[in-house]
């Protein structure tokens, strides 16, 4: 039995500063308040996929965010029966996918499949609405860091693909369109 000064679990208080300050270097969450970064970290999930296994699913319903703690995971669309790869993501930039799901329902518009044996931890929209509710007055930051940081994934990605379309499916005028 633990005395009042003993800490009774110190691995779970280890494992929560430890995702407090993997949250706090993760751009989604850097400069926001210790208590929203806290909060995020305790309602936080980790999931383990193995290598070659589907972490989400073009066209199922999304709910959280994911962001790698350790691994490598490739996002890629499907598009008239064909398999496109979008981004290679892995732990060395502290990365994530699924941020809008924190934001509004909607079905994925890519899938997410683990390249390598993956750790990830998740945040549900449950947990982004509860802490939000928390303090309201991160809301609109947090809504902002979302939506920029979205949009500069989607830049890259767009680069990628046009410095990889081929020639003939390149136009420069509009007038060559092809319409059906």
């Amino acid at each position: 039995m633990n005395s009042l000064g003993q800490n009774p679990d110190p691995p779970v208080i280890n494992q929560l500063t430890c995702t407090q300050e993997f949250l706090n270097r993760c751009p989604l969450f850097s400069g926001a308040p210790a208590g929203v970064v806290g909060l995020f970290a305790y309602l936080a999930k980790r999931e383990e996929y193995l290598k070659g296994q589907d972490i989400l699913t073009q066209g199922k319903h999304c709910d959280r965010l994911f962001l790698i703690l350790s691994g490598k995971v490739d996002i890629f669309q499907n598009h008239s029966g064909r398999r496109f790869h979008l981004q290679l993501l892995c732990e060395d930039s502290i990365n994530y996918f699924g941020e809008l799901a924190l934001l509004a329902e909607f079905d994925w518009f890519f899938s997410a499949r683990a390249w390598t044996d993956v750790k990830l931890l998740t945040i549900s929209r449950e947990a982004f609405s509860k802490v939000m509710e928390r303090y309201p007055g991160s809301y609109q930051s947090m809504v902002q860091k979302i939506i920029n940081l979205r949009i500069n994934r989607f830049v890259d990605q767009q680069q990628y693909l046009m410095d990889h379309i081929s020639s003939d499916a390149w136009r420069e005028d509009p007038s060559q369109e092809i319409f059906s």
